[in-house]
């Protein structure tokens, strides 16, 4: 049997044994999957419904293309507009979004839906490879906290109103707490009354956020202030 050939043409007599071979492999790649994100958001809040939709999204996927193998749709001439059809419909139904979920979602549901499709369509060695390859570039910058803002960058965002918006104020309580600030965006908020005023910024060696906050409160009259991380791009 040769690994890197699909199951339904090695099997093209039996199938239904062919397509509970990757049936089954689909079920232990998704749960391996489920259990990488688990452990990868370990500690973190996030969305419930997640580890479950990484394990049945290949399995639905797998279902789907290993039904067209079981009735010998042979994948040429017009059969390619067939599977090309359904591997869109496929990808597609991972591209929904939600606030509840990140980017790191959205690449799980898509890499298990792809190795799903390439699962029903019988090829099992070749998803088994990319998953123990993803599987372990996770855990290993999971591990290595790669990705993380270690720099201390931040985007800073301030309410203030028309009366006390002068620049160089705002800037100098700045320069306390951040080696470097960008300006990114002003805009008008509640009818024009306030102005919300957003910075990148990237705070000194040993500086803290909350520092940073009550600095900034000092010369807005106390109204709201916000840090939250920054892409970096």
């Amino acid at each position: 049997m040769n690994p890197f050939a699909s199951v339904f043409q090695t099997f093209s007599d039996n199938t239904v044994l062919a397509f509970f071979i990757v049936f089954g492999i689909s079920l232990v790649i998704g749960v391996a999957m489920a259990l990488t994100y688990k452990a990868v958001k370990k500690g973190e809040v996030y969305t419930k419904f997640m580890p479950i939709a990484i394990i049945v999204v290949p399995l639905a996927m797998t279902t789907l293309i290993g039904l067209i193998n079981m009735r010998n749709i042979e994948i040429e001439s017009d059969g390619y507009v067939r599977v090309a059809l359904v591997v869109s419909a496929g990808v597609a139904l991972t591209r929904f979004r939600s606030d509840k979920l990140s980017m790191l979602d959205m690449v799980y549901l898509i890499v298990a839906s792809t190795l799903g499709i390439v699962l029903g369509i019988g090829y099992f060695m070749y998803p088994v490879i990319v998953a123990v390859v993803v599987i372990a570039t996770m855990l290993i910058a999971h591990k290595l906290k790669f990705g993380e803002n270690k720099d201390g960058v931040y985007t800073l965002k301030y309410q203030v109103g028309e009366d006390l918006a002068n620049d160089e104020v705002f800037e100098k309580a700045i320069s306390e707490h951040c080696s470097s600030y960008s300006l990114q965006s002003v805009r008008t908020i509640e009818y024009g009354q306030l102005y919300e005023v957003r910075y990148n910024v990237t705070l000194k060696k040993g500086d803290t956020v909350k520092a940073l906050i009550d600095e900034v409160r000092m010369h807005n009259a106390n109204l709201n202030v916000t840090v939250v991380i920054s892409e970096k791009n």
